[in-house]
């Protein structure tokens, strides 16, 4: 399919901010060394901590938050745009940023309307299942989390202003620092890449093997680059015309982990490629795609686990997903990754 939407480019170390919390707080899910996230965590004061764990359990990387700040998108636009609103109104600029839809403002309406509330009912808990959190998400401290912090809102918004300056202080000034150069290469790799290229192509090459049928049909797509997302991608739709992908790209051979000798992406195919029941999920996505449960059927594995092994596949860049827009993804071999892993490990070994 050539599909070709109006580009709007965009940069901005705001993206890596928020995403870098999100992987901090579920190292094991992106391939981070999890006693280094805990370090970098423990600088914090605890319980400006706690509010940043329990704001990552329930909103995902505010993309249209950060698309509407101004120039330079950095850390110190996020805290600047924090600041300037009352702290009751911080939640809603975080979860909806300029988002004015239908359903957008119904699940405002429900968010507010828990203000005050002391206790998570049955059917609270199912409202907020079933409409304002993802099924991976929809955990039940998450719930819990979300809960408390609409109930409380003010207080919250509040305690999550001091403590992203705390996390900005303490750790992200420097990192973004680090991370700039990297996304300005990034950004002009891919602009090179979209010259080449139909979008669709070029999607699925900055995503690592993802096809995002959801976004496929958009006017209007604004594509900014991550260091710390890397393989993944993060995707939103702002409007019914205009969709956001933030895509991960690191420099070869760069770790999250400053001063690692292994790579991050040549240590997560290793370790993927180490375990048995992996290599006969590869085996089996060479004959054809195939979705997580018929893949549990031929395996004769619990879904749950056939999804765990998938993710690791998904990690080391060796599998290839299409996302329906009923979310639903099938999976396939991504050749490209194979090869890939087998010239990194040579050019690891050789030193250069």
């Amino acid at each position: 399919m050539n599909y070709q939407p109006t580009i709007i480019w965009e940069k901005g170390s705001a993206y890596d901010l928020f995403i870098s919390l999100t992987i901090l707080h579920q190292p094991e899910e992106y391939g981070l060394r999890p006693y280094w996230a805990a370090g970098v965590r423990s600088r914090i004061p605890m319980p400006l901590r706690d509010t940043l764990e329990n704001f990552q359990k329930f909103i995902p990387v505010p993309l249209s938050f950060i698309y509407d700040l101004p120039e330079p998108k950095n850390a110190c636009a996020v805290l600047a745009a924090l600041k300037s609103l009352p702290p009751e109104e911080r939640l809603l600029a975080l979860t909806f940023g300029s988002k004015n839809d239908e359903n957008t403002e119904v699940n405002k309406q429900f968010l507010l309307s828990l203000e005050g509330k002391q206790r998570l009912t049955a059917g609270i808990e199912a409202e907020i299942k079933d409409h304002l959190l993802s099924a991976s998400r929809a955990t039940k401290p998450a719930i819990r989390a979300l809960f408390e912090a609409w109930a409380n809102r003010t207080q919250f918004g509040e305690d999550l202003l001091a403590a992203l300056e705390a996390y900005v202080t303490n750790f992200f000034e420097e990192e973004e620092v680090r991370i700039l150069p990297a996304q300005t290469r990034a950004l002009e790799e891919v602009q090179a890449l979209a010259n080449q290229k139909d979008m669709t192509s070029v999607l699925e090459e900055l995503s690592a093997g993802v096809r995002i049928e959801t976004i496929s049909n958009v006017d209007n797509l604004i594509i900014a680059p991550s260091f710390w997302g890397a393989p993944f991608v993060f995707v939103d739709r702002l409007s019914e015309d205009t969709g956001i992908i933030v895509f991960g790209d690191r420099p070869a051979g760069t770790t999250l982990v400053p001063g690692d000798l292994v790579p991050d992406e040549l240590l997560n195919a290793l370790k993927a490629l180490a375990d048995p029941t992996r290599l006969r999920i590869l085996r089996y996505l060479v004959e054809r795609p195939l979705t997580p449960s018929e893949l549990a059927k031929v395996l004769r594995l619990r879904p749950p686990t056939v999804i765990h092994h998938i993710h690791n596949l998904r990690l080391a860049g060796l599998v290839q997903v299409t996302i329906s827009p009923k979310s639903e993804r099938r999976y396939a071999l991504r050749r490209h990754g194979v090869n890939v892993t087998i010239e990194r490990l040579q050019t690891f070994l050789s030193g250069d």
